[in-house]
């Protein structure tokens, strides 16, 4: 079951949006989330969080969704969202909002990939492009010259890529170190493969120039 989770960050364009709950098979909104799907005439099945960012008039015309508080401080709404999405048997789940706004929030919410990118396929998605986790292998199909960055949330090693402009074999990879940021494709699939360390790929959107 594929998931969608609007968090509280800088809110998609209504098409982005429209596509994207289009393959959902669920809805949360993570608090605030709601705000956006409110804009964006999107009914979710699911409204969830410590419930101090949902507008009131937002909360009001979405009275008949399932809505739950969890006032759990330990975890932000988007950690609750994902933890519901995978008490759900959610194999796959797409973020919006999850980046914009404030810097400590866009910083907070990588951490998820840490926490849940080995439980499912998470991947955060904007107008501009879309990240998501690598694991220990991942194929992308790809265009010639498509922008392909690597992101390392810690020191990875064993880093080894196929069809990109800059090519890694057996490399390491750490922010403040090396960083693997506007790579290119030079055919139509990309493998990406690592040995320790969480690694995240982020690739813009065909429509973007790049």
């Amino acid at each position: 079951m594929n998931a969608l989770i609007f968090a509280n960050g800088v809110p998609p364009s209504r098409t982005l949006a429209r596509r994207i709950a289009g393959r959902a098979d669920l809805v949360v909104c993570a608090d605030g989330g709601a705000n956006h799907a409110g804009r964006l005439a999107l009914r979710p099945d699911v409204i969830l969080g410590d419930l101090d960012s949902i507008r009131p008039s937002v909360r009001k015309r979405f009275s008949g969704v399932t809505t739950l508080r969890i006032a759990d401080q330990n975890s932000t709404d988007l950690e609750k969202a994902i933890r519901y999405c995978l008490r759900r048997r959610c194999s796959s789940i797409d973020v919006l909002g999850a980046t914009g706004g404030r810097i400590d929030h866009t910083a907070g919410n990588l951490g998820c990939f840490k926490k849940f990118g080995y439980r499912c396929a998470l991947t955060f998605i904007d107008d501009d492009g879309e990240l998501s986790m690598v694991g220990k292998r991942i194929s992308l199909q790809t265009r010639k010259r498509e922008l392909i960055s690597l992101i390392p949330l810690e020191r990875c090693t064993g880093v080894t890529t196929k069809n990109l402009l800059y090519p890694l074999r057996n490399g390491a990879l750490e922010l403040g170190v090396r960083e693997g940021t506007s790579n290119r494709a030079t055919g139509r699939a990309v493998i990406v493969s690592v040995r320790t360390g969480t690694l995240l790929v982020y690739r813009r959107h065909l429509s973007r120039r790049a």
